[in-house]
């Protein structure tokens, strides 16, 4: 039967705009944003937009028995081109359902074959991977995925040219990558070959644990070469530019204008029998009003609830919430006044209550963390305990702690006071974050200024790829399940935050040397972490987010797994008639 959220139900709510309890008596305040959003709509423009893009949908002559999801989202897609698919979670989460890798993750969270016949043949010294790719896996223009495309996308992905964002996956990973990457090496010398066209052996520098985790990441997704070649500047800018070898097909975007995008069923797809959704439509709602109104209508299946949003609808039977591997925490600016010293860096690490934060404002389950590996990542591989609970970390909230070591701070840094500029993102979290950072850092360390700079997720993320900050409030989510995909970001090749502490990255080079040792690595891990954060306060991690979300009941296995992103792939959609 044909689906869609169009009835004319509505409850009255008229929620029209966002307010929360302030910690401290803070003055109440209507914010309107979105999770990483470009631009802002009010409530009557966010409305019309959405109600005009999803009543075409159902108003137009569809088969009977088409299945359409209708899903806000807090994000816009940036790119398609799978080598710019790191600029945020609507980006990554796109390029994960219309391109496919040669590995996934299941309903259950085990890795599974994509476009790969089974999992990998690994030689003895475990540095030799061969895989086998399926004879059926085709592009939606009917073209075989080829062991050709992998090479391709691979030696595309390091080229210095083309200076991808995620290339550093590639470094000390794949042999001669670190060498390529450094332009002392042609890209054919990465060490990924294709022996025919359903053959391609991949050369590890090191033995690597987690390499076949690392191949559910966009990074090492295939690119069919013609078209890249053919786009050439424009690829990945609209969606008519590109092939798709996944379970869907991205249709009716374009990245100037593209705050509505369709997920279509590729039926090209090797599985596509076992599709069960025809269309996937996004609308672009930063608001949680907005698609608050919308889902009452029956006009969206799918909404994130943010701060009083989600406190309000605990008790709707719609609402769930589940864990996400994403760290939200402030990263630091080592070559701003001030924050070159431990000593400021460890005050303001001691000076913010986590507990209270997510407890009294947040309050959608997200949990307070002093670490930065987030929980259900990764397990001990001999105890199963979780990182989170091995790895302890001693600095935490201590209010006489933090205030001493400002002191201390102050005087080794010859400051009698601070001003800082803190960049965040003009979405509803961020800023409900950004303001109690400044809350906790002001009040609790005397004669520290904290200044929020309000932006786009865009401006924000260039912000701090380029230093333009001295704090900036940001996250970190998970890619793979290995804690390596949070604590290599401590070394100073990889870091934003102008820092080099040689025995970090000594340790994090150590780590890619351990695959045969799993249980050194664990502990080399662990002290990565104590070394990045108690001994030097690199940044300062505050909480790991829980998504709240209201989801219609004959909405089903929208796959959330805890170490990857919302997958479509095995999503069902029913109604009660049937």
């Amino acid at each position: 039967m044909y689906f869609c959220y169009n009835k004319s139900h509505n409850t009255g709510r008229k929620l029209l705009g966002f307010r929360v309890k302030r910690y401290n008596d803070m003055k109440r305040k209507n914010f309107q944003g979105g999770n990483q959003v470009m631009k802002k709509f009010g409530l009557g423009l966010g409305i019309s937009l959405a109600s005009a893009v999803v009543l075409a949908a159902c108003a137009s002559d569809q088969s009977a028995e088409e299945k359409i999801i209708n899903v806000q989202s807090t994000d816009e897609i940036q790119s398609v081109d799978t080598a710019f698919s790191a600029s945020n979670i609507a980006t990554i989460t796109a390029n994960m359902n219309f391109y496919n890798g040669l590995y996934t993750y299941d309903m259950d969270n085990q890795l599974v074959a994509a476009d790969a016949e089974a999992l990998p043949e690994v030689s003895e010294d475990g540095k030799v991977y061969t895989i086998k790719i399926k004879a059926d896996a085709k592009w939606s223009n009917g073209d075989p995925v080829t062991a050709n495309d992998y090479v391709y996308a691979w030696r595309r992905m390091v080229d210095p040219e083309l200076a991808a964002p995620y290339a550093y996956m590639f470094d000390g990973i794949i042999e001669n990558a670190t060498a390529i990457l450094a332009g002392e090496k042609a890209l054919e010398e990465l060490g990924v070959r294709a022996i025919d066209d359903q053959t391609l052996e991949v050369t590890l520098a090191n033995p690597t644990s987690y390499f076949a985790d690392l191949l559910t990441v966009p990074a090492y997704y295939p690119q069919n070469q013609a078209v890249v070649e053919a786009a050439g500047d424009q690829y990945g800018a609209t969606s008519e530019d590109a092939v798709y070898n996944g379970p869907f097909e991205l249709t009716n975007w374009d990245a100037a204008s593209g705050n509505t995008w369709t997920f279509t069923k590729n039926e090209d797809y090797w599985d596509a029998e076992n599709v069960a959704v025809d269309t996937v439509n996004f609308q672009y709602l930063p608001e949680t009003a907005t698609a608050l109104n919308l889902y009452d209508s029956d006009e969206l299946g799918v909404i994130e609830l943010t701060g009083s949003f989600a406190v309000q609808n605990k008790e709707n039977p719609d609402y769930q919430t589940y864990p996400i591997p994403r760290t939200n925490y402030i990263e630091i600016n080592h070559e701003s006044e001030g924050l070159d010293n431990v000593n400021i860096r460890k005050a303001m690490y001691q000076a913010i209550d986590r507990e209270s934060f997510v407890d009294n404002i947040l309050q959608n389950g997200s949990i307070a963390t002093n670490g930065f590996v987030s929980r259900e990542v990764a397990w001990n591989p001999e105890t199963k305990a979780d990182f989170r609970d091995d790895a302890q970390i001693a600095l935490d909230y201590d209010l006489e702690a933090a205030q001493a070591a400002w002191e201390t701070g102050l005087a080794e840094a010859g400051l009698d006071t601070l001003s800082l500029n803190m960049v965040a993102a003009d979405d509803e979290e961020s800023q409900i974050f950004a303001e109690y950072v400044q809350s906790q850092l002001t009040e609790n360390l005397p004669g520290l200024e904290v200044t929020i700079n309000t932006m786009p997720s865009s401006a924000r993320f260039a912000a701090l790829k380029e230093g333009n900050y001295d704090l900036g409030i940001t996250f970190w989510q998970a890619d793979f399940g290995d804690p390596i995909n949070y604590l290599e970001r401590f070394d100073s090749e990889i870091t934003r935050g102008n820092y080099q502490f040689e025995d970090i990255d000594t340790l994090v080079a150590l780590s890619r040397e351990q695959a045969n040792d799993p249980q050194a690595r664990w502990a080399t891990l662990i002290e990565i972490e104590r070394l990045g954060l108690d001994e030097y306060a690199v940044q300062i991690p505050v909480y790991q987010s829980y998504q709240a979300i209201l989801q219609k009941p004959e909405i089903t296995d929208i796959n959330r797994p805890g170490q990857s992103y919302v997958n479509y792939r095995w999503a069902k959609v029913s109604n009660s008639a049937e």
